[in-house]
């Protein structure tokens, strides 16, 4: 049984994994992190040289195409971005040609160079300059510090290519006097890419947030074997599975086990004894995680048999919290009472249970004999 008095990396991340699965589950981990407007707001005013920037945000909800840009007029400036690393990162910005006019007569607050950029041209020009400006600040801000964001194709004048609904997020910013509007509208399918991604980068537990009260199941297995379906199909009771791995010895009644949660090995340890059940954990199980289903609940059936699984022979299944399990290491002694393999084991297939035996030898080999299947 190969065991060591220091957790691997592999056992920590199993352990965190557990804990992971375990903490609680509130909105803040499927909702995006707060926008760091006051850090946009002073990096705006700075660069425009402004004396009051203002950004404020509207989340309209779902909306058609037509609705999300119908206030924005005839005018229309409709630009896709990208943003990466999510899965699918498209998303839109919309305003207008009367919106950006007075975003460059604020910015600049001279009459010959706002007259000249309200030239078709010439204003088209100035919306790579602002959608560039937008992009940067994105990149910049410490909101999601992994994200880029890239402009993709040209500047539409017409909303044709936008189809069926999006989240629509409007953007208002006050430049001193002057009110700047555009409108975000974001794919149902990026907004699961994103969301998605925050998940996946969450997955370490936070300690706060897990109840140490919550109960969790150690499996105590003495013994393993694969088997296929069509060996186990000819199981009945009476029958005698080989074990390729057995921590019990029939004839001088000595075990060993390992301790397991949701079918991960922990821990290694010893019975001290027969009658008593006093289990003494030796070491931490340096086994990989299986890669396998999750655990059935008692008594539920298995899952259907693949060309091969594994058997497991469980002396029995002990509760105890999350805050006892934390303290457990080599060296704890836990004390279940009234169990011992010579009292027999339960069969377990995929993580259920589906039978009783008894584990013996023939000859030199050890398995169980099944009495119930």
């Amino acid at each position: 049984m190969a065991v060591a008095a220091e957790p691997s990396s592999n056992w920590l991340k199993a352990r965190d994994e557990l804990l992971s699965s375990l903490q609680k589950q509130d909105e803040e981990q499927s909702s995006l992190p707060v926008f760091p407007k006051q850090e946009c707001e002073q990096k705006l005013k700075e660069k425009f040289h402004m004396e009051e920037v203002e950004l404020s945000f509207e989340s309209q909800g779902l909306l058609s195409a037509e609705t999300a840009i119908q206030e924005y007029g005839e005018h229309i400036l409709l630009q896709s971005f990208l943003a990466n690393p999510f899965e699918s990162g498209e998303f839109y910005i919309v305003s207008s040609e009367e919106e950006l006019q007075a975003l460059i007569g604020t910015i600049f607050n001279d009459g010959s160079l706002v007259s000249y950029f309200y030239e078709k041209d010439r204003l088209l020009g100035f919306h790579y300059y602002f959608v560039a400006e937008i992009c940067k600040l994105l990149q910049e801000s410490p909101w999601i510090p992994s994200m880029a964001v890239k402009v993709t194709g040209d500047v539409s004048f017409s909303a044709r290519a936008l189809k069926g609904n999006y989240h629509v997020i409007k953007v208002s910013c006050r430049l001193d006097s002057t009110y700047v509007r555009f409108s975000i509208l974001v794919p149902e399918t990026t907004t699961q890419s994103v969301y998605h991604f925050l998940e996946e980068k969450n997955q370490t537990f936070d300690m706060q947030k897990i109840d140490l009260q919550t109960p969790v199941t150690l499996a105590i297995e003495v013994g393993f074997c694969q088997i296929s379906e069509e060996e186990w199909h000819q199981v009945v009771p009476g029958s005698f599975i080989l074990l390729d791995a057995c921590l019990y010895d029939p004839d001088t009644g000595d075990a060993g086990a390992f301790l397991s949660i949701q079918r991960t090995r922990f821990f290694g340890g010893r019975f001290l004894d027969k009658q008593s059940g006093t289990f003494k954990i030796t070491g931490l199980q340096e086994l990989q995680a299986e890669e396998v289903p999750e655990e059935h609940s008692e008594g539920g059936p298995a899952t259907p048999l693949p060309s091969a699984t594994k058997v497991v022979a469980e002396v029995a299944r002990y509760s105890l919290s999350v805050g006892e399990f934390l303290k457990l290491g080599p060296g704890s002694v836990l004390s279940f009472e009234g169990v011992h393999p010579t009292l027999g084991v339960d069969i377990v297939l995929n993580g259920a249970k589906v039978g009783r035996g008894t584990i013996i030898a023939l000859q030199d080999v050890l398995g169980i004999r099944v009495l119930e299947v």
